[in-house]
């Protein structure tokens, strides 16, 4: 019966890996093929650069003398904006684009859970379990938290950049 549970989830994994990648290479494919929709809106490279703004006249302008006396005033109440938060890192930017680490720590989480299962039932049974089965139950609980944190990071990354998209 372990022999079974533990094929079942090894095929199991193989397969959702093998159907994931075929899912993705067909969608890329089909964009490729496609072309872009007319109805979605186009990336900030393909529009047009925004016209500088109109200048004040040179009689709406505050002398220079009454700018630097408003500056330190406003320094000397202590009045000073919050540093505004700057642009995402390209890092930052390059995991938030990234959607496969969800899915992915979810199957090893779920493996995990299922080879602990069959762990606990091999160690009821008088005989003993396989000489590293132990090890492979530890690196695959190593494995799926790995991929938990960085699922974790994915979707931080993902709220920072949200402004962006």
């Amino acid at each position: 019966m372990a022999y079974v549970l533990v094929m079942g989830g090894l095929a199991l994994s193989v397969s959702f890996t093998l159907g994931w990648a075929l899912w993705r290479t067909l969608g890329w494919v089909w964009r490729r093929v496609a072309g872009p929709r007319r109805g979605t809106p186009r990336s900030r490279k393909g529009a047009a650069p925004r016209k500088a703004a109109a200048r004040k006249p040179a009689a709406a302008r505050k002398p220079a003398a009454a700018k630097g006396a408003a500056a330190k005033g406003a320094a000397a109440k202590g009045a000073a904006k919050p540093a505004a938060p700057g642009e995402p890192w390209g890092l930052t930017r390059w995991l938030s684009r990234r959607r496969s680490a969800l899915p992915l720590c979810s199957l090893a989480l779920l493996l995990y859970a299922l080879t602990r299962v069959v762990e606990f039932g091999m160690t009821q049974r008088p005989q003993s379990p396989p000489a590293g089965y132990h090890d492979l139950v530890n690196a695959l609980g190593w494995a799926a938290a790995g991929l938990l944190a960085l699922a974790l990071l994915n979707l931080l990354a993902r709220w920072r950049c949200r402004r962006e998209a």
